[in-house]
């Protein structure tokens, strides 16, 4: 028998609770944060049910932060009024297991009082993951070490031992499925199962019925009763990538999912109680498109109660050669290729390069050039040209003398070069830092120098007169 606190003000709906809950548990009742209090001093308790607004000088979110602090691994389900939804995704953030809205659904509240009674009777599985990943900073196995991914799993460590629903952004390659099977791992769910679900890969009629599961005969095609994956995840993490494509319709059904935790399926009237966790992710701006309609604020809100984002790997550049030597290491092998190293050249090139395919891109690039070294080493000459790679001299284009001018300064001497060489290359870019023996970051920056120059000078003045 579990142990379950219950602190709420109103001694009637307090007393209901605790008759309902006392046929399979061990109750304590509280009326306020100092009654709780003197309970959780004098004896554990396997669950806290609260109310957020409570007499006194203290209230409900108070007494989750004192829980959370003083408590670790005990879940917390905050009561709160209908419409008070800020104060919910609040406590969710401060780390809150679940919220119920008044008036109270009690099939659901037992529905949830179950679930975290299971979260916290898994929660040693995953204690020693969260250990080590707030101990290394990243999950194991994961390459990069730099500070803004660092951040991405220290607010996944701490949003992963509750059921708050995750939102995380980031562009196409930068990794967000792996944040997202990390917080599931880290979570009291990691013994349940991991469902996925591309929601751009599904066409729309199809993925009301992936989600949600369908009965027999509701449309054509449907020969038999089928569990939809909300269901497929009950007791572990359902994972929404690219969750901006889904329809506006399927958005307010998915919103009745997160507030009620219930399902229909499609063809069916009567709703199933579900218990999976939802994370999800988008490369999308989706406050861009609340502003134009094709997302609904409503939904938004309930997504985004705790955020992460991935930085793209532009912004991670310290990691891009241990990427670089891991997926080096890894095709040399898959492909029993010789490859034993990169050379310095090469990496430069890889580090000053933008990927703006992330992490995916760089891969990529890595597997072709493993499969079209010539030696043992990864040389520029393998890259592909528009990463930096060397072009062959024979596929340069032809650039005519250039005439500098005795007594033309250094700086504009450069620039003279630089401008000309560009334009007879056509404006390539690449093509124009590899014949003039520079990086492509390098001309880039002086372009822009040139271009400010430019803004800055004086307009020439008018005639007088």
């Amino acid at each position: 028998m579990a142990r379950i606190l219950i602190v709420e003000d109103e001694k009637n709906a307090r007393e209901a609770l605790g008759e309902v809950f006392s046929v399979q548990h061990e109750v304590r009742l509280a009326e306020d944060v100092s009654e709780a209090r003197r309970v959780l001093d004098r004896e554990s308790v396997d669950l806290v049910l609260t109310d957020v607004v409570l007499p006194g000088e203290e209230d409900g979110l108070d007494l989750l932060g004192r829980v959370t602090r003083n408590h670790p691994g005990v879940p917390v389900i905050v009561m709160t009024a209908y419409g008070s939804v800020e104060k919910a995704v609040r406590a969710m953030r401060d780390g809150a297991h679940d919220f119920l809205e008044k008036p109270l659904d009690l099939a659901r509240l037992r529905n949830l009082v179950a679930s975290a009674l299971r979260a916290r009777a898994q929660a040693p599985a995953s204690a020693a993951f969260r250990e080590q990943l707030a101990r290394d900073g990243v999950p194991p196995g994961f390459i990069g070490d730099s500070p803004s991914v660092r951040e991405v799993f220290r607010r996944v460590g701490k949003a992963a031992s509750t059921n708050a629903t995750i939102l995380i952004f980031g562009e196409s390659g930068t990794g967000k499925e792996l944040v997202a099977e990390t917080v599931h791992r880290a979570s009291p769910r990691a013994e349940g199962p991991f469902v996925k679900v591309n929601c751009a890969a599904l066409p729309e009629g199809l993925l009301e019925s992936e989600l949600f599961g369908h009965v027999k005969g509701s449309f054509t095609g449907a020969v038999k009763d089928r569990a939809g994956r909300f269901e497929a995840a009950s007791g572990g993490t359902l994972f929404l990538d690219e969750v901006g494509e889904i329809p506006v319709h399927t958005q307010v059904k998915l919103l009745r999912v997160l507030q009620n935790r219930e399902i229909e399926r499609v063809g069916e009237s009567a709703s199933r109680p579900v218990d999976a966790r939802l994370v999800a992710a988008t490369n999308a701006d989706l406050e861009a498109r609340v502003r134009k309609g094709t997302f609904r604020e409503d939904f938004y809100f309930r997504l985004k109660v705790v955020t992460v984002r991935m930085p793209p790997l532009r912004e991670r550049r310290g990691d891009i050669p241990a990427l670089a030597r891991h997926f080096r290491r890894m095709y040399a092998d898959r492909y029993d290729r010789a490859v034993h190293d990169i050379e310095e050249d090469a990496l430069a090139v890889l580090v000053e390069y933008d990927w703006p395919g992330n992490v995916r891109e760089l891969e990529n690039v890595i597997e072709a050039a493993v499969v079209l070294a010539d030696g043992d080493t990864v040389t520029v000459d393998v890259l592909p040209v528009e990463v930096g790679g060397r072009q062959r001299v024979e596929d340069l284009p032809d650039v005519a003398e250039i005439r500098i001018p005795a007594g033309t300064s250094l700086p504009e001497a450069e620039r003279t070069i630089i401008l000309d060489t560009l334009q007879r290359t056509d404006g390539n870019k690449t093509a124009a830092a590899r014949i003039l023996g520079i990086g492509l970051r390098t001309l880039y920056r002086k372009l822009e120098q040139y271009e400010s120059e430019k803004d800055e000078a004086p307009a020439p003045r008018g005639r007088q007169g």
